[in-house]
């Protein structure tokens, strides 16, 4: 996220604290009103408008993550120690290894770069409840994708990683990339 986006978060949530303020006071204002016995119902119902406003926003801004999130990216930051508790079960069929359906990987390398990627799976490899490497592959779909797309990840991954290619699989080959987690603590 650039500065701008850093300085738009800011001054979004100012606005929406400054909302929450006056719908407060507005609030108080009101309870106020009620116990002189007047008539305190417009300034309830604006504090309520207004303290909605925020609330609304937020549960908007929480729905809308939800719907454009990517359930079958894998993501991972290689930088430092990963529990593996902290990644989701699917298809655990062996000790040690989770096997993923994902359609993308998204990895933070370990020099910070990024990393994304189309993929067929991921596997997880662990060792003590820590990651220890991260596996992933993609079929090549058609006549040299393999080579390419080897070349590509290996340009991507630097020296971070290693890229590996299985001619003999499939109709096109398949493309394996392999990286090393940082070591439990």
């Amino acid at each position: 996220m650039g500065a701008g986006g850093a300085v738009l978060i800011i001054v979004v949530g100012a606005v929406l604290l400054l909302l929450v303020v006056v719908a407060l006071v507005l609030l108080g204002a009101a309870a106020a009103v009620r116990l002189s016995g007047k008539n305190a119902k417009p300034l309830a119902w604006t504090g309520v408008g207004l303290l909605a406003v925020p609330v609304l926003f937020v549960a908007t801004l929480v729905a809308w993550a939800q719907l454009v999130r990517d359930p079958d990216t894998i993501e991972l930051d290689l930088r430092e120690p990963i529990r593996l508790s902290s990644l989701p079960e699917d298809n655990e069929d062996f000790p040690g290894i989770r096997d993923y359906d994902s359609d993308h990987i998204d990895l933070v390398l370990p020099d910070g770069e990024r990393f994304r990627a189309e993929v067929d799976g991921v596997l997880v490899w662990s060792e003590g409840g820590y990651v220890t490497r991260v596996t992933f592959d993609r079929r090549a779909r058609k006549d040299g994708e393999a080579a390419a797309l080897c070349r590509a990840w290996e340009k991507e991954l630097g020296g971070a990683g290693s890229v590996e290619v299985d001619t003999g699989y499939s109709d096109h080959g398949r493309v394996r990339g392999e990286l090393v987690a940082a070591s439990a603590p």
